[in-house]
């Protein structure tokens, strides 16, 4: 029968609680770490000009941003008493003392393993005249008699060869004795008393509290795709997505998603304040741009409608409050309305890029670029930048006869028209423009070339590796070919494959600054799209790959497989921003492919360095080589031996006279 020690001092218990909270705490502690670093690094290289800055703090302002700082606020309180905790557990820990529950004859008396009957007899009379009762001082008498005791016994058992032999051949006196197992617990926790509260922990914590998480995590994994857009919502977007869809219907379809159902849904106090900006996108629309817009019918479920019109407020910049509307309660939903659109654009992309779909491809990517900014299509993309509006740029035109559309075109300026067209602004909001202005990547081809590993020229249905160099700035000249040149062989290894080159554009902490998004709710690091496609037959032929961090200058390397005739082929080669509005690439690029008989031939390779014997391995192979696959498999008999030496000596006409001979003969045996 199994007898249970339990750990009464509770020193393995916190040994214990230190390892599950050295699992909990040091993760968590690295994480909350790296995210503060993190976001101070990122603050530094936040735009500080005086609409991000409003924007900002109008954005912290509101009530889920509140929220969240409440919530981080009880994630740290949760770890610093978990620390503290550590403290404590680790002062106890310290101070505990592990309980010894092992007797040792030996160590009692003092003397070592192995020793004599008269040694241990002589000792013991040592210690019986110093710890006898009857000699013990009267106020340490109870400790000398149970010191005596013990002495008494270790004499026993030592000088009994039975007992002393159980004692060497299994621990103790008595021989062996029965399984005893050890409980890091203390006894407090397992006595039947505390039954109903140990059970009650396990029952929350086990019962409710895991099965819940994994409840939720699992509805969460199965209600979401891997990029965290509800299955209803791309299912929708399957079915309402059509190659010839304008931007009146991608935000249409946009506004349909499931995610607006769930956590911005139309109140009742709201239809008046969406009738009242209606009417102000109305406006906008006509005498900005001489276009019409539909409000939505009351057939169409409140949500959508309640989404589109605070699309279209968005993009147009229509001022919630200055319109009379419900501003305090439609300005977080429309928010949560942008943020969550730019991620569910990346889910109708997906959709156009397996598709092919170019143009559609194009106008999504489009669409966001206008969400970032806050720019109706079509609108003039120098507006992104802070402080210039609309009638500012009229005015410009007026005056220079000369329309500015983008952010190129105001750099390029001359320092007196430039100060002309901002004539109106301050010196800290021209500054203002300027760092904007310069903040914006000006990304440029430097290079494009089409490879093919290991050959001169490209071939049809060869696997082709696209090579374009961005740089970040002007480029005087541009080089777009499609054959191997001196210059880029280092990029390419003896073999024909692709060399590692270390990224120079960047170094460790460095990066392109965050973008400059006065109107969008959360922060952007830019990227790039980089893709072919074809306009004339609106197909995408080779899928975006997004480009991160060109700082100075980078390399993209993109292999897709060629075409399978020959001839010369002519592309469309788009780069286009994700976050900045008229800073896109788009230029066309020839692909000249041959067929694969304009190779050169390759090098005969000599390989009867020597005539290796009939009956090795090597001799065979060449054996099959010359007389085919059957005479190799008969072994390479006497006769066919005998054929081969003969077929050597005839001249060539003889060799195949004979060889059609032997065809007959082989027939007529048939």
């Amino acid at each position: 029968m199994a007898e249970y020690t339990y750990d009464e001092e509770g020193f393995n218990f916190f040994y214990f609680l230190l390892s599950v909270l050295s699992i909990v705490l040091i993760p968590s502690t690295i994480y909350t770490a790296y995210t503060w670093l993190h976001s101070k690094t990122k603050a530094q290289n936040l735009c500080e000009c005086s609409t991000c800055r409003q924007t900002r703090a109008k954005i912290n302002a509101t009530n889920n941003k509140k929220i969240k700082k409440s919530s981080v606020t009880i994630k740290h309180v949760l770890l610093i008493l978990g620390w503290i905790a550590f403290g404590l557990l680790s002062y106890q820990v310290s101070k505990a003392q592990p309980a010894t529950v092992k007797w040792d004859p030996y160590d009692i008396l003092g003397i070592k393993e192995g020793a004599d009957v008269a040694e241990i007899k002589k000792v013991y009379r040592k210690l019986s005249l110093i710890y006898h009762p009857d000699k013990a001082p009267e106020e340490v008498k109870d400790e000398y008699e149970q010191t005596f005791i013990q002495i008494s016994k270790a004499y026993q058992v030592l000088t009994d060869d039975d007992t002393r032999k159980n004692y060497e051949e299994f621990g103790h006196p008595d021989g062996k004795q029965s399984f005893s197992m050890g409980v890091a617990l203390p006894r407090a926790l397992v006595e039947s008393s505390n039954n109903i509260y140990v059970l009650a922990f396990y029952a929350v914590v086990f019962g409710l509290g895991l099965p819940y998480y994994i409840a939720r995590w699992w509805n969460r994994s199965r209600r979401q795709t891997k990029d965290k857009i509800l299955n209803k919502t791309m299912s929708t977007f399957v079915k309402g997505l059509k190659e010839t869809d304008q931007f009146s219907d991608l935000i249409k379809l946009v506004a349909s998603a499931q995610e607006f159902k769930e956590n911005t849904p139309l109140d009742a106090g709201e239809e008046k304040a969406l009738k009242q900006l209606d009417i102000a996108i109305i406006d906008e629309l006509e005498q900005r741009f001489a276009e019409k817009y539909d409000r939505e019918t009351e057939s169409v479920p409140g949500y959508r409608r309640k989404a589109r019109t605070l699309l279209y407020a968005y993009l147009l910049r229509v001022d919630l409050a200055g319109k009379n509307v419900q501003a305090q309660a439609l300005a977080a939903d429309q928010l949560f309305i942008v943020e969550r659109s730019v991620q569910l654009l990346q889910g109708l992309l997906q959709i156009a890029t397996v598709k092919q779909w170019l143009n559609v491809a194009v106008l999504l990517m489009n669409f966001q670029q206008d969400l970032l900014q806050a720019l109706y299509p079509g609108e003039a993309s120098v507006k992104q930048l802070p402080h210039i509006n609309s009638a500012m740029l009229r005015r410009f035109t007026r005056n220079k006869k000369r329309q500015i559309q983008n952010v190129k075109q105001v750099l390029d300026l001359q320092e007196a028209d430039r100060k002309n067209l901002l004539s109106s602004l301050s010196d800290d909001d021209y500054l203002d423009v300027m760092e904007v202005a310069q903040r914006i990547p000006q990304l440029s081809v430097k290079k494009a070339v089409f490879k093919v590993i290991g050959d001169k020229i490209i071939t049809t249905a060869a696997i082709i590796t696209f090579v374009l160099k961005l740089k970040n700035g002007r480029v005087e000249k541009v080089e777009i070919q499609h054959e191997n040149d001196s210059e880029d062989e280092d990029e390419f290894d003896e073999q024909g494959q692709t060399k590692v080159q270390p990224e120079q554009d960047v170094e460790e902490g460095q990066g392109l600054p965050v973008a400059h998004t006065p109107y969008y709710p959360g922060e952007k690091k830019p990227y790039w799209w980089v893709f072919l496609g074809d306009p004339k037959v609106n197909r995408i032929l080779v899928p975006p790959r997004k480009v991160t961090d060109v700082v100075d200058e980078k390399t993209i390397r993109v292999p897709f497989a060629g075409p399978p005739k020959a001839g010369t082929y002519t592309f469309s080669l788009f780069v286009k921003s994700d976050t900045y509005a008229g800073t896109d690439i788009l230029q066309d690029i020839q692909l000249t492919v041959e067929d694969p008989s304009s190779l050169p031939d390759e090098d005969d390779v000599d390989d009867s360095i020597s005539d290796p014997e009939e009956d090795s391995i090597a001799g065979q192979m060449k054996l099959m080589r010359e007389q085919g696959l059957a005479s190799a498999l008969a072994g390479g008999s006497a006769a066919a031996q005998k054929e081969k030496k003969k077929s050597k000596k005839k001249p060539q006409q003889d060799q195949d006279s004979d060889s059609s001979d032997s065809s007959d003969s082989d027939s007529d045996d048939e």
